[in-house]
C-alpha cells in the first residue's frame, strides 16, 4: 500500500524532472532505480514496460488502481491532453501534501482490464509496424499523419503529390503519438513545442534510417515520417547531370575549390540536398577533416556530424565554432537559417575553409538578395563566395500516355510563353502507369554561377540591380531558353514550362 506521503514525492519529484527537460520514460525510469525494493519502484517498471508498449501515461497508471485512484489518474489525463504534464504533476503533489488527494488503498499489481478490455495498443503496434513496412516496400520518401476536426488522415507522397491512404479515429491516433514518440526517443509529455527525433529500424534485413517530426497544430500533433536507408550509396553523378559539361564542371568546381562558400540554391523541392550530399560524398575521399553540422540523421564513415541541440546551448552557430577550431578542411552546414549562422559561414569561408550550405531560392539573383537580407557585409560576400548552384526540377511527359496538341499563339499567350511558336506540343494526358498525373520522372536543370570580376564589383556596391546583370552576363544560356527548348523538343508540356518560368521570374502561375 502506497503512503499519502511517498504519493506526493513521486508526483512533485516526477513533476519537477519533467520540468528540467528530462523525457517521461527516462525520468520514470531513474525514479524506479532511487529504490528498487519499494513497491513504488515495481510499478514503476510494469508502467514503463507499458509505455513502451504504446499505452499513454494515465492508462498505464491505471492499470494499478490499488495505488492511484480514479481522481489521480483523471487529474494526470487532463494534463496530458493540455501538453503540462509537468505542472498538473507538482498540482497533484500540492493536492496529495494538503490531503485532497489520497493514494489506492490496495496493491500494487497490475489491472489491465481497469483500462479496456480490448488489446488496442498492440493492435496500434502493428498497425504502425504495417505502415513502415509498406512505405519501404514501395520506397516512399514520406509518410503524413494529418489530425483534422473529427479524424486523422495519412498521407503518402506518391507520384503526384500527398495521396490519401487510410483514416484514423482520434483515440487510436493518440496510442500512434505515444507509440512514436517512444520509437524516437522523443518526450512522451510534451504536446505544444515541435519536436524532432529519429527511428533506427530494420526492416526485412534492411537498416531503415526514419527522421520523425512532430508539429503541434490546432487539431493536434502532426506526425512527418522521412524514409532513408543509412547504407545506401549517393546518387552517381551520372544520375544527377545528363549534360556532360555541366558533370565536368561540378566535379571541378568541388574538387578544385580550397576555400570559400558554395551554396546549393532553390525552390523547395528542388533536389538541393542531394546535390549537397553528392558534394560532400565527392570530398569525402579521407584527406580531409569535414564537419558535417545541423539535424543529423545519416552518420557517413569519414565524417564528423555534430548533431544541433539548442536546449543545451549547442546551437548552429557553436556548432561551427567548435569546427572551426578543429581546423576541419571542410564544413557542411545543413541551412543558412539566420543572420548569425550566415555570418559564421562566411567567416569560416573567409579563413580558408570550404564551406557547403544550401538556401531556398527561387532564382540566381534572389539568393545575393537574401544574403543581404541577413545582414551580411558586402565585403564578407566578395572575399568568401566561391559559387552558388542553383538548380530546379522539371517535370517529365509520360511516354505511355503523352498526346500532341495544337496550340495557337494566343493559348501560348495565356501560359506566358509569347516567346515560342505557334504549332504542335506533347501534353500530359494521365494513365496507371503514371497515376493519372500525366507526368514520369523529372529532369533536373543547373546553372552554376562562379564569381567573376563585374559580379563582385557589384556584390561589393551592394547594388542589387548591378548584381542582377552581372549574373545575367555570365549565366550563358538562360535557364527559360533550357526549359524553353525542353518542352519544345516534347519532353514537357508547355504549361509545366509556364509553371517553371513563373517560379524563375518570381510572377503567380497563370
Amino acid at each position: 500500500m502506497l503512503s499519502p506521503r511517498d504519493l506526493e514525492k513521486f508526483s512533485r519529484k516526477f513533476g519537477k524532472m519533467l520540468g528540467s527537460g528530462i523525457p517521461l520514460v527516462a525520468s520514470l525510469e531513474l525514479l524506479a532505480r532511487e529504490d528498487p525494493e519499494s513497491e513504488i519502484s515495481r510499478v514503476l517498471e510494469q508502467v514503463v514496460c507499458k509505455l513502451k508498449e504504446g499505452y499513454t501515461f494515465s492508462s498505464c497508471l491505471a492499470m494499478f488502481p490499488g495505488m492511484f485512484t480514479e481522481v489521480y489518474v483523471a487529474m494526470v489525463k487532463a494534463g496530458e491532453q493540455q501538453g503540462r504534464l509537468d505542472y498538473a504533476m507538482v498540482e497533484i503533489a500540492d493536492s496529495c501534501a494538503d490531503g485532497t488527494l489520497e493514494p489506492g488503498t490496495g496493491s500494487g499489481e497490475v489491472d489491465e482490464t481497469a483500462v479496456s478490455t480490448d488489446d488496442g495498443n498492440i493492435k496500434v503496434i502493428k498497425q504502425l509496424n504495417l505502415i513502415i513496412k509498406e512505405a519501404v516496400s514501395e520506397n516512399l520518401s514520406r509518410v503524413v499523419f494529418k489530425p483534422e476536426r473529427d479524424h486523422v488522415k495519412l498521407l503518402v507522397a506518391a507520384k503526384k503529390g500527398l495521396q490519401h491512404r487510410e483514416t484514423f479515429d482520434n483515440d487510436s491516433y493518440d496510442r500512434i503519438i505515444a507509440r512514436v514518440k517512444l520509437m524516437s526517443a522523443l518526450d512522451i509529455a510534451e504536446r505544444k513545442l515541435p519536436q524532432d527525433g529519429r527511428i533506427l529500424v530494420k526492416v526485412e534485413s534492411e537498416m531503415i534510417d526514419i527522421r520523425v517530426q512532430l508539429v503541434p497544430t490546432v487539431f493536434g500533433e502532426q506526425i512527418a515520417l522521412f524514409f532513408s536507408r543509412p547504407d545506401e550509396k549517393e546518387h552517381p553523378l551520372e544520375r544527377l547531370f545528363t549534360d556532360n559539361a555541366q558533370k565536368e564542371m561540378f566535379e571541378r568546381l568541388i574538387h578544385s575549390q580550397k576555400s570559400g562558400l558554395i551554396v546549393f540554391a532553390g525552390p523547395h523541392g528542388s533536389g538541393k540536398t542531394t546535390t549537397l550530399n553528392v558534394a560532400t560524398a565527392q570530398l569525402n575521399d579521407g584527406s580531409r577533416i569535414i564537419f558535417e553540422i545541423g539535424r543529423i540523421y545519416k552518420s557517413p564513415a569519414g565524417i564528423s556530424c555534430i548533431q544541433t541541440q539548442p536546449k543545451i546551448g549547442m546551437t548552429t552557430v557553436n556548432s561551427i565554432r567548435a569546427a572551426v577550431r578543429a581546423e576541419p578542411e571542410v564544413i557542411v552546414v545543413n541551412d543558412l537559417i539566420d543572420e548569425e549562422v550566415a555570418l559564421e559561414c562566411f567567416k569560416a569561408s573567409n579563413d580558408g575553409i570550404l564551406v557547403l550550405t544550401q538556401m531556398g531560392a527561387r532564382n540566381t539573383s534572389e539568393v545575393f538578395k537574401q544574403l543581404f537580407n541577413l545582414k551580411v557585409p558586402p565585403f564578407q560576400i566578395y572575399g568568401g563566395i566561391a559559387a552558388v548552384m542553383f538548380q530546379l526540377l522539371v517535370r517529365k511527359l509520360c511516354p505511355h500516355c503523352r498526346k500532341e496538341v495544337e496550340l495557337t499563339a494566343d493559348d501560348l499567350f495565356r501560359l506566358g510563353l509569347s516567346d515560342m511558336k505557334p504549332g504542335k506540343y506533347s501534353e500530359s494526358c494521365g494513365c496507371e502507369k503514371c497515376e493519372n498525373s500525366g507526368y514520369l520522372g523529372r529532369e533536373a536543370f543547373y546553372e552554376i554561377i562562379i564569381p567573376d570580376k563585374n559580379l563582385k564589383e557589384a556584390i561589393i556596391k551592394g547594388d542589387n540591380n548591378e548584381i542582377s546583370l552581372a549574373l545575367e552576363s555570365i549565366q550563358g544560356t538562360r535557364l527559360e531558353t533550357r526549359i524553353r527548348n525542353y518542352a519544345e523538343a516534347g519532353n514537357t508540356s508547355p504549361r509545366e514550362a509556364a509553371r517553371i518560368r513563373s517560379i524563375l521570374s518570381l510572377q503567380a502561375p497563370v
